[in-house]
């Protein structure tokens, strides 16, 4: 079947109108459990914990369901706190994140895009405290890596 991006816009138009109500069911889910969602940097660490508790009872496909939704709120905190727009990139589809809801405009990097449904797929696989809040600060914030002392001198 052929790549339709008519369609792939449409889609993420939808992602974009319901993610309101996503944002607000989450945190209606996360009050119910104790967890207090208010969209500051640090309630990604809270995130975390309530991703882990509600995807422990749910099915294989269930859990990608949540992904989604927890990748709403997560990228929401970024666009509130780090500025940038959601954008479906179209152009190369050989992008890890072609046909996926990134947020641009957020780092120094104007190039980087921060894909918070991948941040969260991570989490889930290697579910580590303190990840999601990491992953934002180096998306926000790259520092080129200076590998300088791995260099043989002649």
């Amino acid at each position: 079947m052929a790549f339709n991006s008519e369609e792939a816009r449409e889609a993420f138009e939808q992602f974009l109108i319901i993610m309101d109500d996503q944002i607000e069911w989450l945190i209606e889910q996360a009050q119910q459990r104790g967890v207090d969602l208010d969209r500051s940097l640090e309630s990604l660490d809270r995130l975390e914990t309530l991703y882990t508790t509600m995807a422990a009872t749910q099915s294989e496909d269930e859990q990608e369901g949540l992904r989604i939704v927890f990748a709403r709120y997560l990228g929401d905190v970024v666009w509130e706190h780090h500025g940038g727009k959601w954008t479906l990139p179209l152009d190369d589809p050989k992008d890890i994140n072609f046909n996926m809801p990134v947020i641009v405009g957020h780092s120094s990097c104007p190039w980087l895009e921060f894909n918070p449904i991948h941040t969260m797929h991570c989490y889930a696989l290697r579910p580590k405290a303190g990840m999601l809040r990491s992953i934002v600060a180096h998306s926000v914030d790259p520092q080129i890596l200076d590998l300088s002392d791995l260099v043989e001198e002649d």
